[in-house]
């Protein structure tokens, strides 16, 4: 019975550790950034920080794209950032830039309290693409809940 109240115990700290990383992990996020550069068609870009939410756009084909800044409540911050693996994110590779050439570029931008990250047309890493696919759908998803 000692036995299993000792690996209990173990267990619940194991499991407090564990939780304690994810959240010092995403709380060293200081903002996201991710814009689309469409040549000389023009350029749209979403920020998120802690407290804000700035959309902004330029060019012809962006007339229908929200110009705003906005305060973000804590709630959807922290969903954006928990799906964030920093150590992923540092392995992602870059695509080729098109935008010399009038063509469509992904860029994410993260900042951390220790490094920045900027990453071109990422969909072309197939294996380290998903966690910032699921980034742009919730900044998106985003920007639609706050205009």
């Amino acid at each position: 019975m000692k036995i299993l109240k000792i690996g209990l115990i173990a267990s619940a700290f194991a499991m407090l550790l564990i939780s304690c990383k994810t959240v010092a992990q995403s709380s060293q996020i200081e903002s996201i950034t991710f814009r689309n550069t469409y040549g000389r068609g023009g350029f749209t870009s979403i920020t998120a920080t802690k407290d804000s939410l700035i959309a902004t756009s330029a060019g012809g084909r962006m007339t229908d794209y929200p110009n705003f800044n906005k305060k973000i409540n804590s709630k959807d911050w922290e969903k954006l950032v928990s799906g964030l693996d920093i150590s992923v994110i540092d392995k992602t590779q870059n695509g080729a830039r098109r935008g010399v050439y009038d063509g469509h570029d992904e860029i994410f931008s993260i900042v951390t309290k220790d490094k920045e990250y900027e990453i071109f047309n990422a969909s072309e890493d197939a294996q380290n693409y998903k966690q910032l696919e699921k980034l742009k759908t919730n900044l998106n998803n985003l920007l639609s809940q706050y205009k």
